[in-house]
């Protein structure tokens, strides 16, 4: 149940980074999240928390600043 709501809540969150970066990000990249958004709707029950946190991993690299922030914050 909790991956249930992990993983619905990290779809939510994809979707809100899509409408926010729509301008901000190239074709392919805009094209990308579209394809992992899709692939996480459908396959809502057969995804594990390993593999969740690798495609949101891709995602989170695009975006240096957060990646850093996330390194840093695993130093501490």
């Amino acid at each position: 149940m909790i991956n249930q709501q992990l993983l619905q809540s990290s779809i939510e969150s994809l979707k809100m980074i899509q409408e926010e970066l729509h301008d901000g990000i190239d074709s392919s990249k805009r094209e990308e999240l579209k394809r992992v958004i899709e692939e996480l709707e459908s396959c809502k029950s057969e995804i594990n928390a390993k593999q969740l946190l690798q495609m949101l991993g891709k995602i989170i690299s695009w975006f240096p600043a957060i990646e850093r922030l996330i390194s840093y914050l695993l130093e501490l």
